[in-house]
């Protein structure tokens, strides 16, 4: 059975785990009715917690959201990236991989993340070869990196003109122009540290006119060109249980009291929102015509077959049409 929304199984649950992007977030704009279900299980006394796949800090996340109508406290109580995860771990500096247990010096692939790692001791280097270990950070492409590839020009979307050089920084519907680097750190045999592990993100894309939002490759397909390579991966982020263990804690630190049978995770992703929901023995909740579920289903597969892929059964998850869908 397919419910149309959440508010028919709402009664079922007193703390509700959202995923942001393909869940109330379009990538451009929030979903239909989402914002006023949110806001619903508030005022129901339901307690509401974003639990996001994103490098952003917590702050940063909630103030983008606010701007647009989301407003803490009214729609949700609480907001947790995996960035926010990724810091705390720096900061305690206990990063530590098999193979070097004690790093110090990154090399970023993508786009650098000074707020996580300013004030520890990790400290980025130029050059691969200097490196402890490597960095996924946001996959943006520059100028110079689009005009290498010309036979992908039409997967590159324009995202903004960076102030301090006047470089364009773009997006990408293909990982193809990161092969190159990827096959460097594994020859050098450098592990990765990775905070966001999806695969894709639906973004809107305000430079290019007339544009809808679409797909585009995140963290999480640079992290898996390494694992399929062999390299080892260390994640922050759903599907991993780390991020439930730290936001139960937050919140029974808060006096709220965590009763698993009555938590659920909402999600559109099986691979990261539905394991990770399996992973950390609460309910998952699957939003089937909204975000990367919707997407795969157009692609000829269904949500059995993506279960079958992640070793989940099927009658584990509830299945939703959209958070706010009629």
């Amino acid at each position: 059975m397919i419910y149309n929304n959440l508010s028919e199984i709402s009664n079922r649950f007193d703390l509700f785990l959202f995923d942001a992007y393909g869940v109330f977030w379009e990538g451009s704009k929030f979903y239909d009715g989402s914002i006023e279900t949110m806001r619903s299980l508030v005022t129901q006394g339901k307690t509401v917690v974003i639990i996001s796949n994103s490098t952003q800090m917590h702050q940063n996340l909630m103030t983008s959201y606010g701007k647009r109508g989301l407003i803490a406290g009214t729609d949700y109580h609480c907001l947790l990236s995996s960035g926010d995860l990724l810091r705390y771990h720096l900061l305690k500096g206990d990063i530590a991989f098999k193979s070097n247990p004690h790093p110090c010096k990154y090399f970023v692939i993508g786009q650098p993340h000074t707020a996580a790692f300013a004030d520890t001791k990790y400290q980025q280097v130029e050059t691969m070869q200097d490196a402890d270990f490597i960095y996924c950070g946001v996959p943006f492409l520059y100028d110079e990196d689009v005009a290498k590839y010309p036979q992908y020009a039409h997967l590159f979307y324009p995202v903004k003109n960076r102030e301090n050089d006047g470089r364009n920084v773009w997006d990408t519907l293909t990982e193809e122009p990161f092969t190159e680097i990827v096959e460097k750190a594994v020859a050098l045999e450098l592990p990765v540290l990775n905070a966001n592990p999806d695969f894709t993100a639906k973004e809107g894309h305000p430079l290019v006119p007339d544009s809808e939002s679409v797909f585009v490759v995140r963290n999480g397909t640079i992290a898996e060109m390494f694992r399929q390579r062999g390299a080892e991966v260390l994640e922050y982020g759903k599907p991993h249980t780390d991020i439930y263990d730290y936001i139960f804690n937050l919140l029974q630190e808060q006096k709220i009291e965590i009763n698993k049978a009555r938590t659920c995770m909402v999600g559109d992703t099986v691979r990261t929102d539905v394991k990770g929901g399996v992973n950390a023995g609460i309910v998952p909740i699957l939003c089937v015509e909204t975000g990367v579920t919707a997407e795969e289903i157009c692609k000829g597969k269904t949500v059995e077959k993506l279960c079958i892929e992640q070793n989940i059964d099927v009658k584990q998850i509830i299945q939703i049409k959209s958070v706010g869908g009629r």
